[in-house]
């Protein structure tokens, strides 16, 4: 009995001091609990969302950080000699290193979860497949959104899936009948399709949009082409490069014109330019040497094939095997490209069909008889 207490007796200093500490470090651990629940809301409450578009925001325009280039248009298919389609183009930003593969080859159980931005990387990745999956998860989320439908058009064309493009961009159109790079690039897809009519259409609309476009001009001018039209063809590239000179695609479209029309001394000054402007392009290479050859400059012309076959064309490959047999004769006259580049320009003013028709004569050296062999 000794050990127990009344219940009136007065705690001990002890006693006290120990009920004063327990109450201290009891609030000492709330305090630590608040202040580490505020930094988490605050951290979470300041994460962006991956969301291109919000929900009440237009959408005929993408955030600005979701906008890229459309991707270099491709010269038209040819069958002059010596020329090579160029249907195809490779992307200009592609894999940092080798092979990167797609998510599912290492985690094919996966549920694909895509946002507008992780799709336009991939597809800027050049894993255009891929891309067309991914943008299609976030369309099923966003179908109202014009600019999804856009993007899983342009991965589909680019992975080869022309049909499948054609209606996504369709799509993309029956949202927003005015979006512009739709309405260009469902031109290109038509044209993949040799459906010029239908390209034609499509970017005849984009045009009464945005008349200086300068890629809706270049498509302009490869519809005219695939039509059978090289005048009117060569009128729309001349029209893009008042507008941008120093286009190496719409510079090598205009020259295939000349080509065709065996017109190989109007194609060099074109040609030439493009070579300056886009040095690394396998299809400009082989055209330059193509005209470089019909023009009786067989030493340059190989020059031309070799690079272009160390680009990679193996139609170059073949038409520099073909010329290493001839004897160049050393009284051979030398081109200077860089002069003929320098000197080739696009006049200012006139009638388009006046401008194309000094566009030709600009340049114009001695050919090579039509008989001789090489």
């Amino acid at each position: 009995m000794s050990n127990l207490k009344l219940a009136n007796e007065r705690p001990t200093d002890a006693e006290i001091r120990d009920r004063r500490l327990k109450l201290a470090e009891a609030g000492v651990v709330f305090v630590l609990v608040l202040g580490v629940c505020i930094f988490l809301g605050i951290y979470f409450a300041r994460q962006p969302i991956d969301e291109p578009i919000a929900v009440n925001a237009p959408l005929d325009v993408p955030p600005a950080a979701y906008i890229s280039p459309l991707p270099a248009d491709p010269a038209p298919a040819t069958t002059s000699g010596g020329t090579e389609p160029a249907g195809v183009v490779a992307s200009e930003i592609s894999a940092a290193s080798g092979h990167t593969p797609d998510v599912r080859e290492i985690l094919p159980n996966v549920a694909l979860y895509a946002t507008y931005a992780s799709a336009e990387q991939t597809y800027f990745a050049g894993r255009y497949q891929e891309a067309a999956d991914m943008i299609a998860v976030y369309c099923e989320r966003h179908p109202a959104n014009a600019w999804g439908h856009y993007m899983r058009g342009l991965s589909l064309w680019k992975a080869g899936q022309n049909e499948a493009a054609r209606q996504a961009l369709t799509a993309a159109l029956a949202l927003q009948p005015d979006h512009l790079k739709s309405l260009v690039n469902l031109a290109r897809v038509e044209l993949a399709l040799a459906a010029p009519d239908a390209a034609l259409a499509a970017i005849e609309q984009a045009l009464d949009i945005a008349p200086q476009h300068v890629d809706a001009l270049r498509v302009l001018g490869r519809t005219y082409h695939q039509l059978q039209h090289p005048d009117q063809a060569a009128v729309a590239y001349v029209r893009a490069l008042r507008l941008q000179p120093d286009d190496p695609w719409t510079l090598n479209n205009l020259a295939l014109i000349s080509i065709e029309q065996e017109q190989f001394a109007a194609a060099l000054g074109p040609l030439a330019r493009a070579a300056e402007l886009a040095p690394t392009v396998a299809v400009i290479r082989n055209n330059l040497g193509t005209v470089l050859e019909r023009t009786g400059h067989w030493a340059q012309a190989r020059e031309q094939y070799l690079l272009a076959a160390e680009l990679g064309s193996g139609r170059a490959e073949d038409s520099y095997a073909r010329l290493e047999a001839v004897v160049v004769p050393p009284e051979e006259m030398i081109v200077d490209l860089a002069a003929v580049a320098a000197a080739w320009t696009v006049p200012a003013g006139a009638d388009d069909q006046g401008l194309f028709d000094r566009a030709v004569a600009a340049v114009a050296p001695e050919a090579a008889p039509a008989d001789h062999e090489h």
